[in-house]
């Protein structure tokens, strides 16, 4: 996903004075080609995120399309009062990249795991918030993020995530997607941890289970009218994130089931908060009960089987 956005950034820069690249000690290949190839549209701000969301508000009052890339805790927990008093609240066209979003940086332990700020991000004014599935949707969905004005934040896992969409795909902001049809219990997911849920779709259609499986790359918007047809149609909904599930999409899911009073039976599978443990990211899914072997063990028990 890394790759596939900020190549999206670097072909921008080619035909764009306007969009400039903006790092805070983390760029990354990438985004150095744009520093060697076109100095004059990259800016490095070391180990200071505060200074480069201020600043990048302010080249955005001038007529400038900032992209913004380091790591997901730092520009959003650090920055979080620069975020919303400089960007959001003046409708800024500021555009962020999220790197080691979820558990990406397993290993390296809950300061540098991005589980907690789609629940901070969610509440500011005009932010619009993309939590891709695979490296297209990450690539549209920052080609998007270029065509839209105000601020927009992408969070980026890691790099080689297996694909699940062809070449012409197109991104549609506040839309969601049924990537799997089923009958039985439709489960709702944001990420790459997707591909976890398609894996238990799979084995679960062998129990003559039919699992419908729905990316949902926005919490705000979020895709109200296709989550109310889930409801209706299967009566059962899961929501299954890489996130807290508290303020991430199991909230989101939630309060549009309960504002519809849909009588779904529902059930969140996510963080509680903060990680547990450390490991590889598989190790980390199943030590946090989220891997393919716990949706398919939820599945089972929310269907009474």
């Amino acid at each position: 996903m890394r790759d596939a956005a900020t190549r999206l950034v670097y072909e921008t820069v080619k035909k764009d004075s306007r969009v400039l690249a903006l790092t805070a000690d983390n760029r990354n290949e990438i985004f150095d080609m744009i520093r060697l190839e076109y100095p004059e549209n990259y800016i490095e701000y070391g180990i200071a995120e505060e200074n480069m969301i201020a600043s990048a508000a302010g080249l955005a009052s001038c007529g400038k399309i900032p992209f913004l890339y380091t790591i997901t805790n730092f520009m959003s927990m650090h920055a979080f009062e620069f975020i919303r008093n400089d960007v959001c609240i003046p409708n800024m066209n500021v555009k962020f990249l999220g790197r080691s979003s979820g558990l990406t940086s397993s290993s390296m332990g809950p300061t540098h795991q991005g589980t907690e700020e789609l629940a901070l991000l969610r509440t500011l004014p005009n932010m619009l918030t993309i939590t891709p599935a695979s490296p297209i949707e990450a690539r549209e969905a920052t080609r998007f993020a270029y065509e839209h004005k105000g601020p927009v934040y992408i969070r980026l896992e890691a790099r080689g995530e297996k694909e699940i969409f062809s070449e012409n795909y197109s991104f549609i902001p506040g839309k969601g997607s049924v990537i799997r049809k089923g009958e039985d219990l439709t489960v709702i997911a944001m990420g790459s941890i997707i591909c976890e849920a398609l894996k238990a779709a799979e084995i679960l259609s062998t129990q003559n289970i039919s699992l419908q499986v729905i990316n949902m790359p926005m919490v705000r918007p979020i895709d109200s009218e296709l989550i109310m047809t889930a409801a209706r149609e299967t009566k059962c909904i899961i929501t299954y994130e890489e996130h807290s599930v508290y303020g991430g999409l199991g909230s989101a899911v939630s309060e549009v089931l309960a504002m519809n009073s849909s009588g779904c039976k529902f059930a969140m599978m996510g963080l509680e908060c903060c990680a547990s443990g450390c490991g590889n990211r598989q190790d980390m899914r199943e030590i946090n009960k989220i891997s393919c072997n716990d949706l398919i063990s939820k599945v089972r028990e929310m269907l009474s089987l």
